[in-house]
């Protein structure tokens, strides 16, 4: 291989290599977004401004749409309150691919999850949920995830508000 031809493919891997980790970083920016503890200013500084305001927002993000829920009481100081944390702060994050895999090709550990239909309106989806580690997956009738949505884990019940102030509300 002569010289320029050597330069050339080096510089083309180069350019690939670049590309590749800028792909990386783009769409594993969410990713640095903590329940429970990363506010709604965090999140904007990672994703930008949201589609629109509110408690509950969302993003377009690299390869799908990141919702993002914040908290819309300050600890428990309201009836309704049912988590100690401030008010902005990131309680449930909802991710939906572009792309979505199949259930197959997730290859979850399905004896971890308690399957349920959480939509009367939309029998269709199945939703396998883990509550030890603050994940589950709803899936269309074909197998395809529709969502990934993160919540609070079993090992924050102790930021739950005591039960005069909190409502019949899960997570």
């Amino acid at each position: 291989m002569n010289p320029t031809t050597l330069i050339f493919v080096i510089s083309l891997l180069s350019l690939f290599a670049q590309i590749g980790t800028m792909s990386y970083a783009r769409e594993s920016k969410w990713r640095q977004i903590v329940l429970l503890r990363s506010t709604r200013d965090d999140v904007e500084r990672l994703l930008g401004r949201p589609r629109y305001d509110g408690y509950y927002t969302s993003f377009k993000v690299e390869d799908g749409v990141l919702s993002v829920e914040y908290y819309p009481f300050d600890l428990c100081m309201s009836h309704d309150a049912y988590l100690k944390v401030p008010r902005w702060t990131v309680v449930q994050i909802t991710y939906e691919p572009d792309n979505p895999p199949t259930l197959a090709e997730l290859k979850l550990d399905l004896k971890k999850f308690r399957k349920t239909r959480e939509s009367p309106h939309v029998p269709e989806l199945i939703t396998y949920i883990n509550d030890v580690a603050g994940v589950a997956y709803t899936f269309q009738a074909d197998g395809t995830l529709n969502d990934v949505r993160y919540f609070p884990a079993k090992r924050f019940d102790s930021l739950r508000c005591n039960k005069a102030n909190r409502s019949r509300r899960k997570i």
